[in-house]
């Protein structure tokens, strides 16, 4: 599927296949300027000024959770307008499936900030490289002295970081060692986790979930859904009020993890056990992604159409993907409407 929702600790994160080197750009640095990229939309940022606050987000327009904190990255850029704060989304990564980046944005109406493409790579080395990231969507926030101050997912506390940063009152080197320190232990944790998951230990896969999850609950919120999917395969009772929690609690205001946990669970290629989908757990998580996206997003509605298929009601499914037909560019709107098709014959034979 283009829409990449990961069934991994990246759940809510895209991933490249590309090793990355030993990090170069860290908090404390100064950032390097944005020289090899097209300006798409708004004025070209040639250089860091003194006294601004520039953020950065790292996005693709394949990348599903990306597109899904589109509306979270323009209401960032609105609130902070007025404090010298620049947002600019920097597209890396192209693949030869995505939607191209300019017709991507020309199809929005949330994206009124600055919006660059990366040019061969270039761009995405001297930062996302340098910094040793492999996933987005990944925000670096370069504060008013031109030097890294924060990098990391934008649901992960970016809105106090700003405000912070804003108003000089962000430690960024006590926040460096702080993330490196959880980065080291999470090092540790994972793999014993990924053992477990390969050896069907789930007990021990749950364990090993909550104890990063305990290390930093927003920055490893993808972990849930794996720690649901133990719980699936080891206690029924105990999934099912997880998963709700998840829905309720965990994942209310982040559209990318509501979407990446309601595909995983209703996919045709879920992980879960067969008879085990609870396709009304689904059905709500992709609702409420639905609501927070406006129900513009396709691949939000393409997700909610399925579970709704999943769950019986093809009726449902079938009028939920013809919107998201209706609102997907032209890279994605063959695969939704073999899928459309599909709802639609099973409508018919109801």
């Amino acid at each position: 599927m283009l829409k990449q929702l990961i069934t991994t600790a990246a759940a809510i994160t895209c991933v490249a296949a590309s090793a990355i080197a030993r990090p170069d750009l860290e908090v404390g640095v100064a950032a390097p300027n944005l020289t090899d990229v097209t300006w798409l939309r708004g004025d070209a940022v040639k250089e860091w000024k003194s006294g601004e606050v520039y953020v950065l987000d790292f996005w693709a327009t394949w990348c599903g959770p990306c597109v899904a904190s589109i509306p979270h990255i323009n209401d960032l850029q609105q609130g902070f307008k007025d404090q010298h704060v620049h947002v600019i989304g920097v597209a890396i990564w192209p693949n030869e499936k995505m939607v191209p980046t300019e017709k991507f944005i020309n199809t929005r109406e949330d994206m009124n900030y600055t919006i660059a493409a990366d040019i061969d790579g270039k761009t995405a080395n001297a930062f996302m490289t340098a910094a040793g990231q492999n996933g987005i969507p990944t925000v670096m926030v370069i504060g008013k002295t031109g030097k890294l101050e924060w990098l990391g997912h934008p649901m992960d506390g970016l809105d106090e970081v700003v405000e912070l940063i804003v108003h000089d009152k962000f430690d960024a080197i006590a926040y460096a060692d702080k993330a490196k320190a959880e980065q080291e232990a999470a090092m540790q944790i994972y793999p014993r986790l990924m053992q477990a998951k390969d050896a069907e230990d789930w007990t021990a896969m749950v364990a090993a979930a909550d104890e990063l999850l305990a290390l930093n609950p927003k920055k490893f919120s993808g972990i849930n859904i794996l720690k649901y999917i133990a719980l699936v395969q080891s206690d029924t009772t105990a999934a099912k009020t997880f998963g709700h929690q998840l829905v309720a609690n965990t994942f209310a205001d982040d559209a990318g993890a509501l979407n990446a946990f309601a595909w995983m669970i209703v996919s045709p290629e879920s992980e879960l056990p067969e008879g085990s989908q609870d396709a009304m757990l689904a059905v709500q998580a992709a609702n409420r992604a639905n609501d927070l996206t406006k129900h513009k997003d396709p691949s939000t509605l393409d997700t909610l159409a399925r579970a709704y298929y999943v769950q019986g009601d093809a009726q449902k499914a079938y009028e939920t993907q013809k919107k998201a037909v209706s609102l997907a560019p032209d890279g994605l709107k063959q695969e939704l409407e073999e899928a459309l098709k599909t709802y639609e014959e099973a409508a018919e034979s109801m």
